[in-house]
């Protein structure tokens, strides 16, 4: 596994796919947060098939909004996300970025569960929206493990993709 940066006119038709097959989502808006996003990061298998990401549009200052954290169903409960946290959060911390917000579907129990175990807040709720929130600091990617420990490592240039 490994993630890197998302290259948007290869990637944006699979990422959608992933979107509209695991959540109740309509294509036209995971398009457009899409098209609208500051950074996508993709999560790959060493096959390069894509298998997840994370999205976020909106950042003031240090602090990010997390539009998603999508990994396909297929690939749930074998650790990759979380060995994933660890380097995205270290590529937060090298871009300046030492908070994270999101929110959470109040009837995603599951999700909300995961997001308290890698160390999310809940700070409030709108609608029926969970608003989660993490401080990343240095000290909390020490206690993580390493990207060289992990089988998820970051790439600085995106591999060719197959069609």
């Amino acid at each position: 596994m490994y993630i890197r940066k998302r290259v948007p006119g290869k990637d944006d038709p699979l990422l959608a796919d992933l979107v509209v097959n695991n959540f109740q989502v309509r294509r036209e808006v995971i398009e457009l947060i899409l098209k609208m996003a500051n950074e996508v990061m993709v999560i790959c298998e060493s096959n390069n098939q894509i298998v997840g990401f994370v999205c976020y549009r909106f950042r003031i200052g240090n602090m990010i909004f997390v539009d998603y954290v999508v990994l396909d169903t297929k690939h749930q409960g074998k650790g990759i996300a979380s060995s994933f946290l660890p380097v995205f959060e270290k590529h937060l911390l090298e871009q300046g970025i030492h908070t994270v917000f999101g929110t959470v579907d109040e009837d995603n129990t599951d999700a909300l569960n995961v997001f308290k175990h890698w160390g999310f807040k809940v700070q409030g709720q709108i609608g029926s929206s969970i608003v989660i929130q993490k401080n990343i600091e240095t000290s909390n990617t020490d206690s993580l493990p390493s990207e060289r420990s992990s089988y998820v490592r970051k790439l600085n240039t995106p591999p060719s993709l197959r069609p």
